[in-house]
């Protein structure tokens, strides 16, 4: 048990997976955005909150698919995070300002459901990506200075 507790500790398995797990949930959302499902799922949301100005400019499924290119932006740069920290910051900063934007919305929604809640899980783990990234960025031009 000591050995599997001490590879662990010395490992990236944890980053991989937070990783994997947000290029999974990125890939299913950004994918969404294309259909008429989810474009009429977000018309709600883009009625009462801030983001209103994104159907008004590209109309209801612009906004949606917007939110889908963003999205699939984010998780292609994470994919290519596993070999460049640089490809990986890009995604991680998505994802962060995805999940704050998303979180904004909190006081004219005036609920949470799982939608928003998932926001949080991903505020966090971009949070996680960006500070292994940056230290795999240091560590690779041997200063960060």
């Amino acid at each position: 048990m000591r050995e599997i507790v001490k590879k662990f500790v010395a490992g990236d398995a944890d980053i991989i997976f937070a990783r994997l797990s947000v290029i999974i949930v990125l890939a299913v959302m950004g994918n969404y955005k294309w259909f008429e499902f989810e474009v009429e799922a977000l018309k709600p949301l883009f009625s009462q909150t801030w983001l209103s100005f994104l159907p008004s400019a590209l109309g209801d499924a612009g906004a949606s698919y917007f939110l889908g290119v963003v999205e699939t932006v984010g998780y292609l740069s994470l994919i290519a995070g596993f070999f460049k920290p640089k490809a990986g910051i890009v995604g991680d900063l998505i994802v962060i300002v995805m999940a704050l934007s998303t979180l904004s919305l909190l006081p004219q929604l005036g609920k949470i459901d799982g939608f928003i809640f998932k926001d949080l899980f991903l505020l966090g783990l971009g949070l996680v990506l960006l500070k292994y990234d940056l230290a795999r960025l240091c560590r690779g031009e041997k200063s960060c200075d």
